[in-house]
Order: structure tokens, then C-alpha cells, then sequence
């Protein structure tokens, strides 16, 4: 195969010859790929293809058809855009291409609106003819709901569709546990992309589209804990107790959070921690986001983010010890108008109960206290 590099900005960080590896910068590799035996494998099926949006993704069939695109090809698909991303800086770079960082970087240069139509509303366009133009995030946003980046006046937002981020945002506020915070969509952003048909479509659903403000940078990426698993799979590390050590506070307000928001969908893809692109430094972790899928009325969701075999409930009721969340916050605010009555009485009752909970650990580690003196 022709040589190729993986890219941390203008630094090229690991090269690939005749499908063998070579370390060029060990701190700054990508996560996963950062042990000494890396192999090809590791970077063609692994660090790639995590880098390729969902085939079954709303509007991903679109966006193929409008990029004449197979279906069944998720590299060819990242490799049109050199595997750039919003969450960090890397992208891959083959022999003989005389591209730079400031070429392809989805940070700087223009996105196409043409195309986030498309993927936030399913409007069908035709991007094939001008390809070598087009610079599009798209193709490697994360998860299965409708989602596009729009550039402001002041920096890159998110656009999905989901009210539930609405309503999520608000509760994350008053019990402060740091989030991505949400809010409505402007019309006339989305009449810049757009027609009034398709606005209307996810309107007359019940639906909102809702935007965010981005978290990553040119200076700090992001980088998800099931990435992270990989690095310390390799170096026998325990991950658990790494996050602990690292911003124990942070990890177990998500655990509460979580539970009382009903989240389902906390995996290893929508958490992790943010990375100095100076150093390849992991920091603290970013912010909560992605609750596309909150307020479940299921009793027993498991826990994706516990070390341990058990429910959000279980997981919550042992946070609430080793974190401080302001549940008198959220018995006091009007119901946020995005929930049902339902909705909202359950996330009364589990503040009720973890509120109790919480006083409880209190008046042990007290006990405790007054026995060890």
C-alpha cells in the first residue's frame, strides 16, 4: 500500500509503509492507537472506522446519495475528508498529497450549508460535482439522531432535533453538574439552510431543533472513554480507578445525573475526557452531553458507566456519597414545558429519593468521624 500518515495538526504522528507501523511521536498519537506494538489493523479497523458515521443514521442515505457514495464502504466514505473531525485534530494524510492543516481542517475553513441541510432535515442535494471543494463533518458526527454543524457568528454550533436536550439542559443547570447546554434554534439560522416545508415537517412532529455551542478546539480535543478503554487495555491500567483519581467529582455527578434524567444511552462514546493537543495530555472530563434518549420509563436501566454490574438507581445511590448535587434546586423549579407530567414526577421522586440518600451517607461519614476521635 502507499505510504500514509496519521496527522496531529501539521505533525505527522505515526506512519504506515507496506502495512507496517512506525512511531513518529508516541505522546501524541491517538489514544487507542498509543502502545508500542500498534499495527495496521489497529489503525485501518479500529482508529478509522470509529471516525465513519452510523450507515443507519437519520439522513445518512442521503448524504451518501448526494455524494454518490456505496453504502457499504464506511472508509471510502471518512477517506473523501482525509478522516478530519470536530473532536480533534488528526486526519490522515497519504504519499504524495501536498495538503496542509489549514486545507483540510474542519475547524477553519467554510462548511457547505448545502450539506447540512441534508443531514438535519433531509433535504436532498447534490454535492458530487464539487467535492474537492466541500468541507463537511458530517460523515463522522456520532450517533443515530439527525445532527449538522452550523457556523456562527461566533463559533461552531451543533444542530439536532430533539426537545429532550431542552429539558435536560434546564434540569442540569439548577442540580449544577457541568453539561453541554442546549437551547432552541434560531429561525432565520435555519432559513439559511433550508426551505419552510422542511422546518415545518420537524416542528408539526412535536419535535424542536435545538443547537449547541462546540466544546472541542484547535488547542483541546475530546477524547471518548471507550477510546480511552482500548489505551488502558493495553497498559494494564484500570480505567476506574484512573477517572477516579482524575475528576472523581465529575464521574460520579454523572452517575446521579443520569439516573435522575432516566438517561439509557451513557456509553463509551459520548463521555470521555478532554486532551491537551499540545502534549497528548488527558484532562479532566467534558461536560455531559447526548440525551437523546433521557427520561426512559424503564425502572432497572442498566448502568454503562459503573464499574460494577448494576442499575443507574444502584450506581446513583453510591455517587450521591462522594459528590455534591443540589436536588432542593430541582423540587423547587416549575416543570420544564419540553416534559410530560409523568415525566416530571418521576424525576421529583428519585431527587426525593437520593436526597435522602444523600443525608444518610452524611450522618454516617459523621459517625465515623465522632468514633475515629
Amino acid at each position: 500500500m502507499d505510504k500514509v500518515m496519521i496527522m496531529l495538526k501539521e505533525r505527522p504522528v505515526l506512519e504506515i509503509e507496506n502495512y507496517n507501523c512506525r512511531i513518529l511521536d508516541y505522546d501524541l498519537l491517538p489514544i487507542s492507537l498509543r502502545y508500542p506494538g500498534v499495527n495496521y489493523d489497529d489503525v485501518m479497523h479500529g482508529w478509522t472506522e470509529n471516525r465513519t458515521m452510523n450507515i443507519g443514521k437519520t439522513n445518512a442515505k442521503k448524504l451518501l446519495a448526494g455524494f454518490r457514495i456505496s453504502q457499504s464502504n464506511p472508509y471510502m466514505i471518512a477517506r473523501l475528508f482525509h478522516f478530519a473531525s470536530l473532536s480533534d485534530c488528526y486526519w490522515l494524510k497519504e504519499e504524495g498529497e501536498n495538503l496542509t492543516w489549514d486545507q483540510v481542517s474542519l475547524f477553519r475553513n467554510p462548511l457547505e450549508k448545502a450539506v447540512s441541510a441534508t443531514a438535519l432535515l433531509g433535504v436532498s442535494k447534490t454535492f458530487w460535482p464539487v467535492i474537492q471543494k466541500i468541507h463537511t463533518p458530517e460523515f463522522t458526527v456520532q450517533g443515530m439522531a439527525a445532527k449538522a454543524w452550523i457556523r456562527e457568528d461566533d463559533g461552531l454550533y451543533l444542530y439536532k432535533v430533539g426537545k429532550k436536550e431542552l429539558a435536560a439542559s434546564k434540569i442540569l443547570d439548577v442540580i449544577g453538574v457541568p453539561h453541554v447546554a442546549y437551547k432552541e434554534a434560531d429561525s432565520y439560522r435555519l432559513e439559511q439552510i433550508a426551505d419552510e416545508a422542511h422546518i415545518k415537517k420537524i416542528h408539526d412532529s412535536g419535535e424542536k431543533i435545538v443547537k449547541c455551542k462546540i466544546i472541542s478546539s484547535e488547542e483541546t480535543a475530546i477524547v471518548s472513554w471507550e477510546d480511552f478503554q482500548v489505551y488502558c487495555s493495553y497498559h494494564d491500567e484500570n480505567e476506574y480507578d484512573f477517572i477516579r483519581k482524575k475528576d472523581s467529582d465529575r464521574y460520579y455527578s454523572m452517575q446521579v445525573a443520569d439516573y435522575i434524567l432516566g438517561n439509557e444511552d451513557r456509553h463509551g462514546a459520548n463521555f470521555g475526557f478532554f486532551m491537551d493537543n499540545s502534549n497528548g495530555k488527558l484532562q479532566g472530563l467534558y461536560p455531559l452531553m447526548d440525551h437523546d434518549h433521557a427520561f426512559s420509563e424503564e425502572k432497572d436501566i442498566p448502568s454503562q458507566t459503573s464499574e460494577f454490574d448494576e442499575t443507574l438507581q444502584e450506581a446513583a445511590i453510591k455517587a450521591v456519597g462522594h459528590t455534591e448535587v443540589k436536588f432542593d434546586n430541582v423540587l423547587k423549579m416549575d416543570r420544564p414545558e419540553e416534559l410530560r407530567e409523568k415525566d416530571w414526577l418521576t424525576i421529583l421522586e428519585r431527587c426525593r429519593e437520593l436526597k435522602q440518600e444523600q443525608k444518610l451517607h452524611r450522618y454516617c461519614e459523621q459517625n465515623e468521624q465522632s468514633m475515629e476521635e
